[in-house]
């Protein structure tokens, strides 16, 4: 593996910045040589220094689910930075999701498939041996906001069901586009099965 940028904290605009290393270096990831965007900033950071006082995460909870969806989706390795003894509910619920753990280990070939107005981002990659998909939908706006994805774009015809990976539960068939409101900072991971 190798580090795509300098070192990643529990800042947004950091988070906003490692998207675009992504996107530089996206289709290099592969077996034997993946492009890392560095620890995950999740838990409790800071025990006895050297980075400050002792604290948890600065992320909200709807960074935290960005950051987490955004390190799965691109295939990034999952380097734990915090102090797991004193995890939280919340990062142990990050940490511990087996769906979402399996986009970062099966999913192919992750490729961005728009990002708009610097609002709303869609990434999405495949899965060996399945017409089934794994999307990510990226509200970066500072309010809450509606993230779309043209299931055409993606190249899947007819209906498709919808699985929210986080939730662990099926949301819906639907024939053209999906749609979902999203937190600020916030984001949604999701498996599509066409039918």
């Amino acid at each position: 593996m190798w580090r795509m940028a300098d070192d990643f904290w529990d800042d947004w605009q950091q988070v906003l910045h490692m998207f675009k290393y992504a996107k530089a270096w996206e289709g290099q990831g592969g077996p034997g040589h993946w492009p890392d965007c560095d620890m995950l900033q999740i838990g409790k950071l800071s025990k006895r220094g050297p980075v400050g006082p002792e604290r948890y995460s600065r992320f909200t909870e709807d960074e935290l689910y960005t950051h987490m969806t955004f390190w799965c989706i691109y295939r990034s390795p999952l380097m734990m930075g915090g102090n797991m003894p004193e995890n939280r509910p919340i990062d142990l619920k990050l940490l511990s999701n087996n769906e979402v753990l399996q986009v970062n280990q099966h999913g192919q070939n992750p490729k961005q498939l728009y990002i708009k107005d610097g609002d709303s981002m869609v990434w999405y990659a495949a899965i060996p041996g399945s017409k089934d998909m794994y999307v990510a939908l990226f509200n970066l706006s500072e309010t809450a906001n509606t993230v779309k994805v043209d299931l055409a774009a993606l190249g899947l015809k007819g209906r498709v069901t919808v699985r929210d990976l986080w939730k662990k539960q099926n949301v819906g068939s639907y024939p053209q586009d999906y749609q979902q409101t999203i937190n600020r900072h916030g984001a949604a991971l999701l498996r599509l099965s066409p039918r």
